[in-house]
């Protein structure tokens, strides 16, 4: 199965933003299970973080949030 390293929000058991994570994520649509969208980086500004993090558009219209995706683990 492929993967794709991405960098999401880090948010705390609130839904708080502290932070940016960078992952390595099953990189299938979480709803259908087709492959998704080429990431590309956005810049994201959230209380007070400033920072990038990926988005992409699914072929398959279906919206994957990123709380939805399946980590597979921290990239190092």
């Amino acid at each position: 199965m492929k993967t794709r390293k991405l960098t999401i929000p880090a948010r705390d058991t609130n839904g708080f933003l502290i932070g940016f994570r960078e992952v390595k994520a099953l990189w299938e649509c979480p709803t259908c299970g087709r492959e998704m969208g080429n990431p590309q980086l956005t810049q994201h500004a959230e209380d007070g973080f400033f920072g990038q993090v990926h988005i992409w558009k699914n072929p398959c219209r279906h919206v994957a949030l990123y709380k939805n995706l399946k980590i597979v683990g921290d990239v190092e």
